[in-house]
């Protein structure tokens, strides 16, 4: 009997090693996790910062590369609107938003950085309001305005 018991037992620390060590093998041999995708991140923190709201002329949000300038148009009624910006990205990143086409109009610059609140100025408007945002080396970011009629 000792025999048998002896046998059942190689066996059975045999069975229990190899399913250790098989488990220990799948768990070591799973790839990396991918890293999350910040500009998912970086999109929808803009979002719940300037949410889409009934009656708003206008809004999107966009993924700009680095160095890159990219224009915004909306066509609206003349009259007085607020025009909120905001957006994400790397640390010392920051985009230059201007609504001037002609002139040496620099720009508001907005920082691009975690926990930076929208920026918002108000501005008359005759038909169509065009925005150029520029977007410094530290990119990508992803930026978002929102465009409200200013009621008198």
């Amino acid at each position: 009997m000792t025999g048998e018991r002896t046998r059942g037992a190689v066996l059975y620390t045999t069975a229990a090693a190899l399913v250790v060590g098989g488990a220990t093998w799948w768990v070591l041999s799973a790839p990396p996790e991918a890293p999350a995708d910040p500009t998912a991140q970086w999109r929808s923190a803009v979002e719940q910062q300037i949410p889409d709201v009934d009656g708003q002329a206008a809004a999107e949000t966009s993924e700009l590369e680095s160095g890159g300038v990219h224009s915004f148009e909306a066509f609206v009624d003349t009259g007085s609107y607020l025009v909120s910006t905001v957006c994400r990205g790397e640390s010392g990143s920051m985009v230059r938003v201007s609504l001037s086409r002609i002139g040496n109009d620099s720009g508001l610059g907005v920082h691009c950085s975690e926990g930076r609140p929208p920026e918002s100025f108000e501005v008359g408007l005759g038909g169509t309001m065009r925005m150029t945002v520029v977007v410094s080396d530290d990119g990508p970011v992803v930026f978002r305005y929102s465009l409200q009629r200013v009621v008198d």
